[in-house]
């Protein structure tokens, strides 16, 4: 291979691996991902607020400082090695007492569109183009610019199995609504941590709370449902399975010893070797 073209491809790496914008962090925020229509409830009192889905969940995090510049927003591969978030949906809510009316959402209109790009809509429909929110992918980062406004982020993320680890970008309260017929409740198929200080269920789905995250990392495992019946199931056969050879081990005892009285291997004899009087045995 020609070494001009060695060099290339070894460029093109290093740049991939790097903090610079790049081909292979665009991928993870497209016009057509941060366009996609998505619904999302603002009105939390919860400075975080995650739903899990079948394939994805999505998230909505309260940006209280106006002077907030920009979200960084990452995930990790089976490595370990930070990769920026793919982003699909993206929207900022104003909060109530911001310069524009409550309701009025900056959002990413269709990617078709020849004036694609964020736009911010006002509670009556109408829509003016913006550049209050951007976003710029890096090698290992989705970095979002906000508006000069306190309000409410909002996006929706891929998740892969029945394990969610979060990076989120506040502190404060969180609440983790996890997928239909799912729980996290039993440490042997679950885990929370840090742990949730509460729990309660809203029309069939599991809700998990914490008054107060301050981690890096907020990681939950959940199970089905069916899965514990399953592991109920599997707890009583072995349950059953070990009286079973508990009886059979104490009845083959039985037999042995009477085996052993039939033959008089286990009759009583003095140190001298002879046999007890009558009625001394």
């Amino acid at each position: 291979m020609d070494r001009r073209l060695l060099a290339a491809v070894a460029v093109a790496v290093l740049l991939g691996l790097s903090g610079c914008s790049t081909p292979f962090g665009d991928d993870a925020a497209s016009p057509e991902a941060l366009s996609a229509d998505a619904d999302y409830d603002f009105d939390t009192d919860r400075d975080a607020s995650i739903t899990v889905n079948e394939d994805n969940y999505t998230a909505v995090y309260a940006i209280s400082d106006p002077d907030r510049e920009t979200v960084e927003l990452y995930t990790t591969d089976s490595l370990t090695v930070e990769q920026p978030l793919a982003v699909r949906g993206l929207q900022f809510r104003y909060a109530n007492a911001s310069r524009y009316p409550n309701g009025t959402v900056v959002r990413y209109t269709d990617a078709d569109d020849a004036d694609d790009g964020a736009a911010r809509v006002y509670p009556n429909g109408t829509t003016e183009p913006t550049d209050a929110l951007t976003v710029e992918t890096t090698g290992d980062r989705t970095v979002v610019g906000l508006p000069e406004a306190a309000g409410t982020l909002a996006f929706t993320a891929p998740k892969d199995g029945k394990e969610l680890a979060v990076r989120p970008p506040v502190n404060g309260s969180f609440e983790l609504t996890l997928p239909p017929e799912t729980d996290a409740a039993l440490p042997l198929l679950s885990q929370t941590r840090p742990s949730n200080d509460d729990r309660r269920t809203v029309d069939g789905r599991v809700h998990l709370l914490w008054e107060e995250v301050d981690t890096s990392v907020l990681v939950v495992r959940w199970y089905l449902n069916r899965d514990l019946l399953l592991f109920g199931g599997l707890a009583a056969v072995g349950v059953a399975v070990g009286l079973a050879g508990a009886g059979y081990y104490y009845l083959q005892l039985r037999r042995a010893r009477r085996r052993r009285e039939a033959e008089g291997l286990d009759v009583e004899v003095d140190d001298d070797g002879r046999d007890p009087p009558p009625g001394m045995g």
